[in-house]
């Protein structure tokens, strides 16, 4: 048994003998050169192609991002770090392969281990899928304003593990894609600002619904706010009525992204108007009743040569005592 593994022992050092003496070595480190010069290539290639790409969508761009811009932009993102992976991974292949070392059974066991890996991290295996899935079918890209899990932002970074959202305090949030069930997305295509005005009771409605729809015609009109409104803004009318106010519907169907900035400055337009026309936006106010035939308790005041004697005084306010 003992000769057996030094005769073992004695093959081994032959072998590596053999293989890495001067020409050998030589041949060897010409094979890792190889390897790096083409797994450097391959990386400088992939950056050149994606930066051409990027710089394509700058250069079309228009002011605002069209959906499929949103999605090459997301695939740029996906293939950078995909594509990083898979030549550090042909790189290692290569120098193994240049090392003398067998791959046939190295895959094998690298199969092996990826499946055990897979059982016992179930929810990456998820995440990836589900990032796939959401991928393909386009549902949001880098750009989108989405709502997912209670969180609202920006798309930030989408990779096939995680989606990255900044909301608009800057807070980044960070969400994988296993554990979205439910997307929301707030700017596909086109958005809309919808604004609830509430004026009061007294005022006359058909007047003040006048007033907003010649504010929404004027600010259609404007040049500086013409291009953000896909349609003219609609006033469709009252849409609730409660103690307080009477609540009436104010939409503006605009491009992208733009439906905050075109609710704030309808929001500014219509308080001008409403103060230059006089129609009341309703304010807290407090009613007291005294009941059916009923009225404040007064007493009348000892007779001073300085006072009315026929004037009325509230009773004196209770004290403690104190000074």
């Amino acid at each position: 048994m003992i000769q057996a593994d030094s005769l073992s022992l004695q093959q081994i050092r032959n072998e590596w003998a053999e293989r890495f003496n001067g020409p050998e070595l030589a041949v060897t480190g010409g094979r890792i050169l190889v390897g790096f010069v083409v797994a450097w290539m391959a990386y400088w290639g992939l950056i050149l192609v994606l930066r051409r790409i990027e710089a394509s969508l700058a250069s079309s761009s228009s002011g605002t991002i069209t959906a499929q811009e949103q999605r090459t932009r997301t695939l740029i993102s996906l293939l950078r770090s995909v594509g990083v992976v898979l030549i550090v991974v042909l790189f290692i292949f290569m120098t193994l392969g240049a090392l003398g070392v067998q791959l046939g059974p190295l895959l094998a066991g690298a199969g092996v281990l990826g499946l055990a890996v897979s059982f016992g991290a179930q929810s990456l295996v998820k995440d990836v899928i589900s990032g796939l899935f959401m991928l393909f079918e386009n549902q949001f890209g880098v750009g989108d304003v989405i709502r997912i899990e209670g969180v609202s932002g920006a798309v930030e970074q989408m990779t096939l593990r995680v989606v990255v959202l900044r909301d608009t305090h800057g807070a980044v949030h960070i969400v994988p894609n296993g554990q979205i069930t439910k997307v929301s997305n707030l700017t596909r295509g086109w958005s809309r600002a919808v604004l609830d005005v509430a004026v009061a009771h007294a005022e006359d409605p058909d007047r003040a619904m006048a007033a907003l729809r010649e504010v929404g015609e004027e600010m259609y009109e404007d040049p500086a706010w013409k291009p953000l409104l896909v349609e003219p803004v609609q006033v469709p009318g009252i849409e609730n009525l409660t103690d307080a106010a009477v609540t009436i519907r104010v939409m503006a169907k605009t491009l992208p992204l733009k439906q905050w900035d075109v609710a704030r400055e309808l929001r500014r337009r219509i308080k001008l108007r409403f103060d230059r026309d006089g129609i009341e936006i309703p304010h807290a106010t407090q009613t007291m009743y005294w009941g059916e035939g009923q009225q404040p308790v007064l007493t009348a005041p000892a007779q001073t040569p300085d006072r009315d004697p026929d004037a009325l005084t509230l009773p004196p306010a209770k004290t403690d005592g104190r000074q």
